[in-house]
């Protein structure tokens, strides 16, 4: 975790709750530039019950902080299904070229202590254009895919140990108290957009990014 990144945790009054990691008992093959293996790991979802406010990282450093309460008020919410993603660049076997890879998801910091999260260079670059209120606290918090216009995710020629992309949806509770929520689930993707958050990103259904989940 970055110290800038580190001083923003300590210093905001809100975030939360936890996406668990889908199991698998063998991973496919993900190429690194060096040809090693690596495993994706689990983002943990972060929730603030007293200011109904979500927060997503896969920062170990950042878990710890949470984890301990030095920021009062987050806890994790073990909401499921949640997501895997990649602390480095990768490329997946089985698929197109123009897809294969990996792309970073930037993260802005928000204040007075929300987050914003794309795996879309163009939208990284345009939110910083357009919000210069805005921080960019990583360029590459994680690694995911990016999703297509349209929303729909890439796929594989064929599936690989029942590996896949699923999406992972980004909405906006459209308040003066900013926060935006990432989750794997479609259904409570609706249930939130029932409840009045905004649908943001690709495709109908607003994808931000798409990562591996084994079924």
């Amino acid at each position: 975790m970055h110290k800038q990144s580190t001083r923003k945790l300590l210093a905001a009054a809100g975030f939360g709750a936890l996406l668990c990691a889908t199991s698998a008992g063998a991973y496919p093959q993900f190429d690194v530039s060096v040809d090693e293996a690596e495993a994706p790991i689990p983002a943990v979802e972060y929730y603030n019950a007293e200011h109904d406010q979500y927060f997503v990282t896969t920062s170990q450093d950042e878990m710890a902080v949470l984890d301990a309460g030095v920021i009062a008020g987050w806890a994790r919410s073990g909401n499921a299904p949640g997501f895997l993603a990649f602390a480095d660049a990768v490329r997946v076997r089985g698929m197109d070229a123009a897809h294969a890879g990996a792309t970073p998801v930037c993260r802005f910091f928000i204040p007075p202590a929300s987050h914003f999260l794309s795996a879309s260079p163009d939208e990284c670059a345009a939110v910083a254009a357009a919000h210069p209120e805005f921080t960019l606290e990583s360029p590459a918090a994680f690694y995911a895919w990016a999703p297509r216009d349209d929303g729909t995710c890439p796929q594989l020629y064929t599936k690989i140990g029942g590996f896949e992309f699923q999406p992972v949806y980004r909405l906006w509770n459209k308040r003066p108290d900013t926060n935006h929520r990432f989750t794997a689930s479609k259904a409570e993707r609706d249930e939130m957009v029932d409840e009045g958050w905004v649908s943001e990103g690709a495709g109908d259904d607003g994808v931000a990014m798409c990562v591996p989940v084994w079924k």
